[in-house]
């Protein structure tokens, strides 16, 4: 009986190995030969689309380059005409406040004329703060 077992266990064995070798065919050379194509093809495509792609993207910094040059001589621009504005605004601050008009409720920078007024009292002995020389001392001296 154990004789006959291991001749059934042998031939089961052997059987399966026979079988299972056979189970999996290789692919025919010319199913190889045509993947082998459609990789190169596709390969290709991905090389022609990297291609395209970094010259857009070439394209795109340079337009930001144009567009930070630009974007800096506005800034030039802007701050010229601030620079006048301010001018323009410490003249009519003087023009207002020569004429009796109260701006404190206006924001006066500290420069012109008004201040270098404010300096000069405050170094003849004047204990008052800017503003108040500002609304009320100036031009009464």
């Amino acid at each position: 009986m154990k004789k006959l077992l291991w001749i059934f266990a042998l031939l089961f064995m052997g059987g399966y190995i026979f079988t299972a070798s056979w189970a999996v065919e290789p692919a025919p050379i010319n199913e190889m030969d045509a993947l082998l194509k459609k990789i190169q093809q596709s390969t290709k495509a991905v090389g022609q689309a990297t291609q395209a792609a970094h010259e857009v993207s070439e394209k795109l910094v340079e337009a930001k380059v144009e567009e930070k040059e630009h974007l800096k001589e506005a800034v030039v621009v802007a701050e010229a005409k601030i620079e006048k504005m301010e001018e323009k605004v410490e003249f009519y601050a003087v023009k207002m406040i020569g004429s009796g008009v109260d701006t404190s409720f206006q924001e006066v920078s500290f420069g012109g004329p008004i201040y270098e007024a404010f300096l000069n009292y405050v170094e003849e002995g004047g204990t008052e703060d800017f503003e108040y020389f500002r609304v009320y001392l100036w031009q009464q001296k």
